[in-house]
């Protein structure tokens, strides 16, 4: 069969994070959908009735493959996102705790195993203060449809909130004739908090056994693979946002005045020099400059109080409002820091590059204009770094394309970008505009880039992250002159690259590359049904589905030579619909973790987007 490129589907999902080597991994824990082919003498014949106790006992649930299997892809690939959508429902009901709506979901005649009750098999010590459990799944017992349930109502009976359930389609495979019936890959995910908020989770995979009765798909068995919980005595991070007076709330997603899906980015600087930080947000309505402040403490021996105050309108930074890439940066090296906003432009001709000069007694002025930093383009955002080490930051432009004029023009090597800028700093007298000069030429979809000395020669070089394809890496000749090494280095990171950060993920000394890419459960239930798995095209479509890259450097004394590609069972690169991201010591162990930022516009259920 021939492979053409294919419509991919991304889940959304919540913000993560990620100790690295110490994450679950999106991959499957048990063998393929092949598996089991011994089980295809086992279907059991359907009667519509309750099994009784006497029927269950010593029962083995085994879901048995079709013998007869459906060989169209499309047609597989319907049913399966017929099954997906019908268990969003029940995954939303069971969210809300309506145990009493379970039922429509579960056929009468279930039989399956149990989803609690299990006995532990080991627990792990993981980073963070967290806790995975591991549960002996071959001692699972055989329920009925009242028992099934009641497995699913005991694990969250011990919880205070439930924040999130999925029952995802990890694979499928249906029988030709009727009754129509296929044999499922489910991941189940549960996601919430015991009482007093210590976090909670459990992640189930199992096969099912669903047959279409009456016109609604519904379980007639299921067995567990797999079952694991994580937890911890008390979350790692609490929200205080109202309290530090960073809660804005604005306008709806879809009401007039915010329908754009580009995202809002936001950037961190001391503009007043007072030693606190300071967060501007650029926002549809108006910019936020939300400047640090710290009050003396309630009583004696804790610490100040640290909250932020609105002084975008004082600034002269509030209007005109929107930005989806920000940067602080002092252009001009008279000590105090200068605001950079990019403003991606879907249409026409873009929407223009904003640059304020800090004038150094709680105001900004916009000079971008008059400095030459003030063309309309579509830069999602922003970089600023010293390209030539002439003690002058310059700035890259990372720009994407108008989506409403002209889409890209392939999923796999979009080429019908707007091509990247890079402003060159005249001394901090102005800007020019020297992307081809310096060569850095391309027509991609960029997102963002990340800048750093990679190969410790004395000069940064410049990693960018492109939608739609290929990533690339500008090695600096050290003259401020760039050639793209991504190829050679092993790096392009075929996919839709969202973010990327430069780290020393293993203490090696060596900078590694976290890329933020997105992933897709449809797009790889459906490639891992072709036949051709040799087919080029077949591995880049993978790739493009398989979500975020771990590059770890590969270097002698002269720096990195290479990059290894890490395979996903070292964990840290499940972020869904991922963006960008940022490497942190978050538990002071001296390892860097990983958070990535995923997730997109929300409707009623975690799997509306």
């Amino acid at each position: 069969m021939k492979i053409t490129p294919l419509a991919i589907l991304f889940p959304v999902a919540t913000g993560l994070a990620l100790a690295l080597g110490g994450c679950s991994s999106e991959e499957d824990p048990a063998p393929s959908a092949g598996a089991n082919d011994a089980a295809n003498s086992a279907a059991a014949a359907v009667d519509d009735g309750a099994p009784s106790a006497d029927a269950l006992a010593g029962v083995e649930v085994v879901i048995p493959n079709p013998d007869k299997p459906i060989v169209d892809m499309g047609t597989v690939e319907d049913l399966s996102e017929e099954v997906a959508n019908r268990f969003v429902d029940f995954a939303d009901k069971l969210r809300r705790r309506e145990f009493s709506a379970l039922p429509e979901w579960v056929a009468s005649d279930f039989v399956g195993e149990a989803l609690s009750g299990l006995a532990v098999k080991e627990t792990e010590s993981l980073p963070l203060g967290s806790e995975k459990i591991t549960y002996d799944v071959d001692a699972a017992r055989v329920v009925d449809r009242d028992g099934f349930l009641a497995s699913l109502r005991a694990i969250l009976s011990e919880w205070e909130h439930v924040e999130a359930i999925v029952w995802k389609v990890k694979g499928a495979e249906f029988q030709t004739g009727f009754p129509s019936w296929g044999r499922v890959r489910f991941k189940v995910s549960m996601l919430g908090s015991a009482e007093g908020g210590a976090p909670r989770s459990e992640t189930a995979w199992g096969w099912a056994r669903v047959e279409k009765r009456r016109g609604n798909w519904l379980l007639t068995g299921f067995e567990v693979t797999s079952l694991d919980s994580l937890r911890r005595d008390a979350f790692l991070f609490t929200d205080v946002a109202a309290s530090a007076g960073v809660a804005h709330t604005g306008i709806r997603f879809g009401q007039p005045g915010n329908t754009s899906f580009a995202w809002n980015g936001a950037a961190g600087g001391d503009v007043n020099g007072d030693g606190l930080w300071d967060i501007f947000v650029p926002n549809a309505e108006r910019n936020f400059l939300y400047i640090g402040k710290s009050a003396a403490p309630a009583s004696e021996g804790e610490p100040e109080v640290a909250y932020f105050e609105d002084q975008a309108e004082q600034w002269g930074v509030a209007f005109p409002g929107g930005g989806t890439g920000a940067v602080f940066f002092d252009y001009d090296n008279d000590g105090d820091q200068d605001l950079a906003l990019a403003d991606v432009g879907w249409d026409g001709g873009g929407n223009p590059l904003r640059l304020w000069r800090n004038d150094g007694d709680g105001k900004m002025t916009e000079v971008g204009q008059e400095l030459g930093f003030g063309a309309n383009t579509d830069g999602y955002s922003l970089v600023a770094f010293d390209a030539e080490n002439d003690g002058f930051l310059d700035l890259f432009v990372c720009n994407y394309g108008r989506v409403d004029v002209d889409p890209n023009n392939s999923w796999i090597q979009a080429t019908n970008g707007t091509p990247n800028h890079f402003y060159h700093n005249e001394g901090g007298k102005g800007f020019r505009e020297v992307a081809v000069e310096r060569g850095l030429v391309d027509t991609y979809w960029t997102y963002a880039a990340a800048a750093a000395d990679y190969d410790r020669d004395g000069d940064t070089d410049l990693y960018v992250a492109n939608d739609y394809g290929r990533n690339q890496l500008w090695v600096n000749d050290g003259t401020g002159h760039f050639t793209d090494a991504a190829d050679k280095l092993g790096v392009q990171d075929l996919g839709n690259g969202m973010g990327c950060s430069w780290g020393d993920l293993n203490s090696d000394g060596e900078l590694d590359l976290y890329v933020s890419d997105m992933s897709s459960t449809a797009g790889k239930r459906i490639l891992k049904r072709l036949s051709n798995k040799d087919d080029p095209t077949w591995k880049e479509l993978l790739k493009l589905a398989s979500g975020n890259s771990i590059f770890l450097a590969k270097a002698d004394d002269g720096g990195a030579e290479e990059f290894e590609n890490c395979p996903p069972e070292m964990g840290g690169t499940g972020g869904s619909w991922a963006w960008n991201n940022s490497l942190v010591d978050l538990d002071l162990d001296g390892r860097l973790d990983i958070y990535c930022c995923s997730g997109f516009v929300t409707g009623d259920t975690p799997a509306d987007t």
